[in-house]
């Protein structure tokens, strides 16, 4: 339900919502009863003046004389309102609701009659509700929670405001183009700070480094060399070894990391019954999660979606992309091969695919056997739908999950049930996740 309340136009309240430039445009018109008015006294003073009688005559005077004030007090009062918006959080995650705060400012001395206000809101129908006018130099502020939304980019305007006179001749409705943005994103799963493999297959495959642990804290020990410097020593590890132990402190580890999600409408089958598929939804929640985690965590990260848009580097960026992806029309899996190209040896890649039919995988398949760690978390779709038992999509599933380890991919199964932040330590571990 909307509630309003009016304040002095140098009140401010955070966050302090800007109406000087959000100017309606205005259209001042006879209403109904307005236009019946003008109808009945022309037939009234014709009348009157083809009878002769005086009374008559008046009465018609009267109807086509009264809207006129009228239209000028409408016309005046509604001049130059101004109609402002904002939308909190701004940011929100699947599930959370934010409100909306409506300003309408009143710049003029003389104040409004009672208005009555359409708003479009995302979700449903446009939001009708009265205010009872706005005083000359006040604000009035209207405050209505939005309704649950699913996952996407949302604008709440344009808004229209329609006053009238008391008697209901004239109409002015002012409407205004000013809109507040929601962006929804998608839920994400905590992630435990894991050790993070460097690569599988180059001369550092055999070290790792802790994900964001980085600086001074970043220290383990090895034998004297000569040469170290004697303050390095670790006196604590030398006692227990018997042998001189020196700290070694590592550099903080900034890898590449490459996040792929495959968002294709045909990948996620629906149903009339669920046009929304649920499937694409814990795609693009896990691949928010391990995004996000990774960013977080001070490594250099890329979000490729399907269709070739990419965000880089800070969970912002990686959520507010995320929160647009809606199912792609394609069938190639194209933008996330091109993404391959170029990696260092020592990148990671996380991929979170559907990878059915097997054709749509081949540019993944031609790409390098090795860009460092190459991992697929890949999806059994239909068991989102509650097929558990279908045998075509299963063996569909094992082929491309066959063909991908062919490739020098780790294959990581999911189906509906599971939790990435369970899956995460098998993402990351050196051996082959076990087959389910």
């Amino acid at each position: 339900m909307a509630t309003n309340r009016t304040r002095g136009g140098s009140s401010a309240a955070p966050p302090v919502i800007d109406t000087t430039t959000s100017i309606g445009t205005q259209r001042v018109a006879l209403s109904s009863r307005g236009r019946t008015f003008i109808t009945v006294g022309l037939i009234s003073l014709a009348t009157g003046m083809m009878l002769g009688v005086l009374d008559l005559q008046r009465l018609g005077v009267l109807l086509l004389v009264l809207p006129v004030p009228a239209w000028l007090a409408v016309r005046q009062a509604r001049s130059g309102l101004r109609i402002g918006h904002a939308v909190t959080p701004a940011r929100i995650v699947v599930g959370e609701q934010a409100r909306v705060r409506l300003v309408l400012s009143n710049p003029h001395s003389f104040g409004t009659g009672p208005l009555r206000v359409t708003e479009t809101v995302p979700g449903g129908r446009p939001l009708r509700f009265s205010v009872a006018g706005v005083r000359g130099r006040q604000r009035r502020t209207v405050a209505y929670p939005l309704p649950a939304l699913r996952r996407g980019r949302y604008t709440v305007g344009p808004t229209t405001v329609m006053a009238s006179d008391p008697f209901g001749l004239v109409t002015a409705d002012t409407r205004s183009t000013d809109v507040g943005e929601l962006i929804v994103r998608p839920a994400t799963t905590p992630l435990a700070r894991l050790s993070l493999p460097i690569a599988w297959r180059d001369g550092a495959a055999t070290l790792s480094h802790s994900v964001g642990v980085g600086g001074s804290d970043d220290a383990s020990v090895r034998e004297y060399r000569h040469g170290d410097d004697l303050r390095k020593i670790h006196w604590r590890s030398t006692a227990r070894s018997g042998a001189f132990m020196v700290r070694q402190e590592e550099r903080p580890w900034h890898g590449e990391s490459l996040v792929l999600l495959d968002h294709r409408a045909m990948a996620y089958p629906t149903s009339p019954a669920q046009p929304d598929s649920e499937a694409l939804e814990w795609a693009v929640s896990a691949a928010a999660s391990i995004g996000c985690h990774l960013a977080e965590q001070g490594r250099r990260v890329a979000l490729v979606t399907g269709d070739g848009q990419v965000a880089h580097d800070t969970p912002s960026a990686i959520l507010d992309l995320l929160a647009e992806v809606k199912p792609a029309l394609r069938a190639d899996l194209d933008p996330l091969a091109a993404a391959l190209s170029g990696l260092g040896r020592d990148a990671a890649v996380f991929a979170v695919l559907a990878a059915t039919p097997k054709s749509s995988i081949g540019g993944l398949l031609s790409r390098p056997q090795s860009p460092g760690s190459a991992v697929a978390l890949l999806l059994r779709p239909w068991t989102w739908n509650g097929a558990a038992n279908d045998q075509l999509a299963e063996a569909a599933w094992q082929s491309s999950a066959d063909a991908l380890r062919a490739a020098g991919w780790r294959v990581v199964p999911a189906e509906a049930g599971d939790d990435v932040g369970d899956l995460w330590p098998s993402l990351l571990s050196a051996r082959v996740a076990s087959l389910r």
